[in-house]
């Protein structure tokens, strides 16, 4: 199976994904590390300079399902505290399929990859950070807000020549994460 095939199966599982990141941001027994990738993972999704522009065809969602996986995968090294099982299970689910990512993208790349994610824990998006989504429910549920109306508005991913698809999403990210 081509590898555009398995992230464009990632965007299926979106509002699932998204579920758990709301629950590890909102766990307060979690580790404020842990807690601000959450948070630095679902902002990116409402954030309008992600890597590859939304619009882009075919491969325009791909890079916020694989920014979620390599958060969920970076939260492992972090207390997650004590979430509920759903939230675990797709944490730790979402982690393993980074793997496919590292498998795509090669060791540098993917490396790149988790450095740019890492960082994502202390930036704003639209004036808020991380830190300011675990302090305050009334920021999270603004935020929360404009996920729901995100993942509506996110459409199939479709792709008619793979390979010409998983070489656009190549060339994007090594550009983008030098």
């Amino acid at each position: 199976m081509a590898h555009i095939d398995v992230f464009k199966g990632w965007a299926e599982t979106i509002r699932a994904d998204v579920d758990a990141l709301k629950a590890l941001l909102e766990a307060d027994k979690a580790s404020l590390e842990a807690r601000k990738l959450a948070g630095g993972a679902l902002q990116y999704l409402v954030s309008k300079m992600d890597l590859i522009p939304d619009w882009n065809e075919g491969i325009g969602v791909v890079d916020d399902v694989m920014v979620l996986r390599v958060c969920a995968q970076l939260s492992q090294g972090h207390d997650r505290g004590s979430l509920p099982t759903s939230a675990e299970v797709n944490l730790d689910r979402m982690a393993n399929e980074a793997d496919k990512i590292s498998a795509f993208l090669g060791g540098g790349v993917y490396d790149k990859l988790k450095s740019y994610c890492s960082k994502l824990g202390d930036q704003a998006v639209r004036g808020r950070t991380p830190q300011q989504l675990i302090d305050d429910a009334a920021t999270r549920k603004a935020l929360y807000v404009e996920l729901d109306d995100e993942i509506k508005k996110t459409v199939p991913i479709v792709v008619n020549d793979p390979v010409d698809a998983e070489l656009r999403l190549k060339a994007y990210l090594t550009h983008k994460l030098q």
